[in-house]
């Protein structure tokens, strides 16, 4: 409260304390010389790091360029890896160490070949049994014409 007071009551005044002025710099504020006033540039450090913070509570990687991104990413991934297979293991669950994301990929689409060789075969009997009735059906009007 104390801060916002000071910056509030800055914005027209001339140059503060070194303590006041440090804090105004980190605030967003930027000093003009010329005019000898602060004047709000930027975010305040504080707000950037609280946002920061809570990105990454939601799984959210900050960076600054895509380099950045891409390793800091890998990391996260790792990191909720391990801890998963931690916590599988510590439940008595089985873990399967693949190391290789193809390894890791190969397993659903086993069950999903199987699934759809599945689903081809009900077709194929739904089929044959519609087939079967629509030749009853022919058989039938058949035996009544005659």
């Amino acid at each position: 409260q104390l801060v916002g007071a000071i910056l509030a009551s800055c914005t027209a005044m001339g140059k503060v304390p070194a303590q006041t002025h440090d804090l105004m710099m980190r605030g967003g504020f930027e000093y003009d010389a010329k005019k000898d006033r602060y004047f709000m540039r930027g975010e305040a450090v504080w707000d950037v790091q609280k946002r920061i913070e809570k990105g990454v509570k939601q799984m959210a990687v900050p960076a600054a360029n895509l380099e950045e991104f891409l390793q800091k990413e890998e990391k996260m991934v790792d990191e909720l890896l391990e801890k998963l297979k931690k916590k599988a293991s510590a439940a008595g669950k089985p873990v399967a160490d693949a190391d290789d994301d193809e390894e890791a990929e190969e397993a659903p689409k086993k069950k999903k070949r199987a699934a759809e060789a599945e689903e081809e075969e009900e077709e194929d009997k739904a089929a044959k049994k519609a087939k079967k009735k629509a030749k009853k059906a022919a058989e039938e009007e058949e035996e009544e014409e005659e």
